[in-house]
């Protein structure tokens, strides 16, 4: 198999964008070190919060690499309805306009993903995540997709390579 066999999905937060970084400097501590009762009503009254987010130290090698492959963003969004348009914000500001950027929550990433890729018409491409939270893959594989587990930009390239993708 090539690259050409699949569909090339992104996660936006933790792969190209600094979600860490931005609690940081939102809150004054990393997600993990308060709770997220706490941590969400502060996100969502930090004005533009997720459109502010700095790129991953190497998120930017990433996109490079993959661009060219017409991947789409796949974004989990947190309850209410403030974080969308940041996030699309983001993604049109330093990805392009025409990149699609698929939103929802995030435990239902691999339905979302079907649902688009039967919205366009793709019908003969498996679906490949790249994303850094583990817990995804299960559900993912489940529908038949591949998951790349992101650590970093180098393990990423890695599996896209492995799948055929020239990067």
């Amino acid at each position: 198999m090539t690259g050409n066999n699949f569909q090339l999905f992104i996660d936006l937060d933790g792969v190209l964008a600094d979600f860490d970084a931005g609690v940081k400097q939102a809150t004054g501590l990393l997600p993990g070190e308060l709770p997220p009762s706490r941590m969400w009503p502060i996100l969502a009254k930090t004005p533009g919060f997720y459109d502010k987010l700095p790129w991953m130290s190497d998120g930017r090698e990433l996109w490079e690499a993959v661009r060219n492959f017409s991947p789409a963003i796949l974004t989990g969004l947190p309850m209410g309805q403030w974080a969308e348009g940041q996030k699309r914000s983001w993604c049109a500001r330093e990805l392009g306009f025409s990149i699609p950027v698929i939103t929802g929550l995030s435990r239902k990433k691999a339905e979302l993903a079907y649902s688009w890729l039967e919205n366009h018409g793709i019908t003969n491409k498996i679906p490949v995540l790249v994303d850094d939270r583990l817990k995804l893959q299960e559900s993912w594989e489940s529908y038949g997709g591949t998951f790349i587990y992101h650590l970093n930009t180098q393990s990423s390239l890695v599996g896209l390579r492995e799948l055929g993708y020239p990067v």
